[in-house]
């Protein structure tokens, strides 16, 4: 070709013997000059002659002296010019050894009279790309498409210009746009510049073949494809695609193959399943396998070795016209919770910096035993966090006791009790079946072990939603996930990550914790015969909380529980007698007892509420042996009531006769009815009222009629034993006296024809409290 037959002639004989010819090279070119030599693809000749041999030496051997000789003579000859082309590295010759040394030798003898030339000048990769592979790029009736797309988007992106990179934002970005479409320019500048500067990417013929599959796959899926693409952007890159996967893995490792198929490839992969759960535009534009595939593409060949895209960076590479421009913020943060691989860090005021590495997250970890704990309900870890915030103390005044859990067989329970029951009962919210609870707490409520329960009336029930329950569960799932990783990782991780799952461990026990009082929303309570529920609106923080607040809800918003039983509820319930009379204690078991009367706070709140009846002259109020034999009446006064005392009983009301005379005189018949005792004595006694009689008064020894020991003695029948306490013994323990000494003398004697054993369990224990008290026990066979 250079200079026709008659110069070629000259060499023939070298050419036939594969030889170099000898000085002859400045004469050929001078008289071929001007002219220009193209010498392309030679490292890859020369590694197919280095296996033909010529004589001692190679074909490639020959080829070297033969550019040697080439290169001498056009540095002479006026009009003479050689562009050779060599790989950007000795990495893209055959991976042979005499493959690099051909290429290094190359290299060398082009270095030293020749000059580098890039191929490819960086401002105009976007117009040889569009070259080599778009024949045009917009129709005749629009040809100022692109035009028009660079304008809408430089605008969308000066519209929030504080949140791409500064440069997206100004005019000039237009132009780049247009240059680059159909691409958007982050897209070719990633591959060019980032991928470009592996040694083993070729930066033009490398972008080109990535672009083309891209296009390619788009081109094949355009029927069905639902996503919004003005340009091609770094969101609709699919790393399914066979070149495109196979340039990853042969660039930076098949490790990232994982990485791909686990956050990024398909409807499994983390972003996927995101998508999928979101539904909507989220599904139809994969708003988060775009961001995904956004990261992964940036992950490499950033500058000073910071890989990703910036937060700024990702808005450029995924917004689109059309969209949501916050899609991307929530998803973002999304990708951060679920993806194994992706890493992050703070790059200034570009926000975050994101990246996908080989080595898994601390998320990886977490889901790997979130998923070993799927099937586990953590029935007893609830049930300690229910024991351990319940036994904190009671706010609100509430007044109840707490059991969790409760068996079978609860023994009674004669004060007001509130039993939160296990998470594997639920309360289906949505109107479902409630059968088994219901079941569960009528048992409860009526047997007591193998009897009838008695105290039925004190018993109020607690129970968890299947919703609460189920994010109870969740919450649980979590911290036994993230315990798993300290227990079994905390060696390997690195200080950041540390410090990262200490963080998460505190916000999951808080979050379990806090999960309880939301749980456990529906207050139960056997009223008749009948269960009755009672949903609680809101909830409280912690569960402590939680329960002052249950206990005000059913006090005053529901009224299930009276803190003094008024004159309404008294008349409702039989307890405002017309004739006759009850006793006291019968008439405070019977609130703690039958199911259809009110529940109290205590037993004080009948004797509170009998006690303001007495005094407003509703009922009136006797303490004695009986009925028929009462010591004291009071009616229209105070009077103080003990639940426990015996010997009280609520009689109709009456008139009280007059009260005494202003130096104690009673008229006649004022024994009773004026709240005076009507078994004073002359013994020193005194006289005892409704009222305890206070300490001693202090008087001068010696003097005229003062006391200094008094003795009380005599028979007490059975029934007016809890008197000696009410009127003696209790008014002796205030009068702080120097000696109070009791005695006691029982004298038990069997009816005629009945005799008890030695070894009768009641004699036996009659025994054993002599012993241990120091009392003489005598008995006669």
């Amino acid at each position: 070709q250079l200079g026709g037959k008659s110069l070629y002639e000259r060499v023939r004989a070298n050419d036939e013997s594969q030889r170099v010819p000898q000085g002859l090279f400045f004469e050929i070119l001078q008289a071929a000059s001007p002219c220009l030599i193209l010498l392309d693809e030679l490292a890859d000749y020369c590694v197919g002659a280095a296996a033909v041999p010529v004589g001692d030496t190679s074909l490639a051997d020959q080829t070297v002296s033969f550019i040697q000789q080439l290169t001498e003579s056009v540095q002479q000859v006026p009009g003479a010019v050689v562009v050779a082309t060599l790989p950007a590295s000795k990495y893209e010759v055959a991976q042979s050894e005499k493959g690099q040394e051909a290429f290094m030798t190359l290299e060398k003898r082009f270095q030293r009279l020749g000059a580098d030339v890039k191929p490819v000048a960086d401002e105009e990769i976007y117009e040889v790309v569009r070259a080599r592979l778009f024949e045009t790029i917009s129709s005749e009736n629009e040809s100022d498409y692109p035009k028009k797309v660079a304008q809408v988007y430089q605008a969308m992106y000066a519209a929030h210009a504080g949140e791409v990179p500064s440069e997206a934002a100004k005019s000039t970005y237009r132009e780049q746009i247009q240059r680059a479409y159909p691409f958007h320019p982050l897209l070719i500048d990633a591959l060019y510049t980032r991928w470009g500067s592996h040694p083993d990417f070729q930066r033009t013929r490398g972008v080109l073949r990535l672009l083309a599959s891209i296009v390619g796959d788009l081109w094949k899926r355009r029927q069905g494809n639902t996503e919004t693409q003005h340009l091609i952007q770094p969101c609709h890159v699919r790393w399914s695609i066979d070149a495109v996967q196979a340039a990853l893995t042969r660039l930076w490792g098949p490790a990232y193959q994982s990485v791909a198929a686990a956050d990024v490839i398909g409807e499994r992969s983390n972003a996927g399943i995101f998508d999928e759960e979101r539904g909507g535009d989220y599904r139809n534009e994969a708003i988060g396998q775009g961001l995904a595939s956004a990261i992964l593409l940036g992950s490499f060949g950033g500058q000073g070795g910071r890989s990703g895209f910036s937060s700024k960076d990702l808005k450029l590479a995924c917004s689109r016209q059309g969209l949501n421009w916050n899609y991307g913020d929530g998803a973002l943060l999304e990708l951060e919770n679920r993806c194994f691989y992706l890493h992050t860090a703070t790059a200034g005021s570009l926000g975050k910096r994101y990246w996908f590495g080989t080595k898994p997250t601390l998320n990886k970890l977490v889901v790997q035993y979130r998923q070993q704990s799927a099937k586990e309900n953590f029935g007893e870890e609830i049930l300690e966090d229910l024991r351990a915030e319940s036994q904190k103390g009671a706010l609100a005044g509430a007044t109840w006791r707490v059991i969790v859990n409760p068996a079978e067989d609860l023994p009674e329970q004669k004060s007001l009790t509130l039993l939160i029951l296990p998470p594997s009962l639920a309360w289906d919210e949505n109107g479902g079946a409630k059968d088994a609870i219901q079941e569960r707490v009528r048992s409860i409520s009526i047997r007591c072990g193998g009897k009838d329960r008695l105290y039925r009336n004190t018993l109020l029930f607690l129970v968890g939603t299947a919703r609460g329950l189920s994010k109870l569960r969740q919450a649980h799932r979590e911290l036994a996930a993230l315990e798993g990783v300290r227990a079994d990782y905390w060696e390997q991780l690195d200080e950041e990550q540390r410090e990262d799952l200490k963080k998460r461990l505190d916000s999951a026990r808080r979050a379990a914790l806090e999960a309880l009082g939301p749980t456990y929303t529906v207050a139960l309570r056997v009223r008749g015969q009948e269960v009755e529920s009672c949903t609680l609106s809101d909830a409280r923080r912690t569960f402590q909380e939680h329960l002052g607040y249950v206990w005000t809800t059913l006090v005053e918003d529901e009224e299930w529980i009276l803190r003094r039983v008024g004159s309404v509820t008294l008349e409702s319930t039989g307890l405002i007698p017309k004739e006759g009379g009850l006793r006291l204690k019968d008439a405070v078991e019977a609130f703690l007892r039958f199911t259809d009367k009110p529940m109290v706070a205590a037993k004080e709140a009948v004797t509170a509420g009998l006690a303001q009846a007495c005094a407003d002259g509703l009922v009136g109020i006797g303490r004695g042996g009986s009925l028929s034999i009462l010591q004291t009446r009071y009616c229209k006064q105070s009077v103080s009531l003990d639940p426990s005392e015996d010997g009280v009983w609520i009689i109709p009301s009456f008139t009280p006769d007059p009260a005494k005379g202003p130096w104690g005189e009673a008229p006649a018949g004022a024994g009773v009815g004026t709240g005076e005792s009507s078994v004073a004595s002359g013994t020193g006694s005194g006289t005892t009222s409704g009222q305890d009689s206070g300490t001693a008064t202090a008087v001068k020894p010696g003097a005229k009629g003062t006391v200094r020991r008094f003795v009380v003695r005599g028979d007490v029948p059975v029934e007016n034993w809890g008197e000696l306490f009410r009127c003696f013994v209790g008014p002796a323990a205030r009068m702080n006296l120097k000696k109070l000494q009791l005695g006691v003398q029982f004298e038990m004697v069997l009816s005629e024809g009945r005799a008890l054993s030695e070894n009768d369990p009641a004699l036996k224990a009659m025994k054993e409290a002599a012993r241990q008290l120091g009392l003489k026990l005598e008995i006669e066979v």
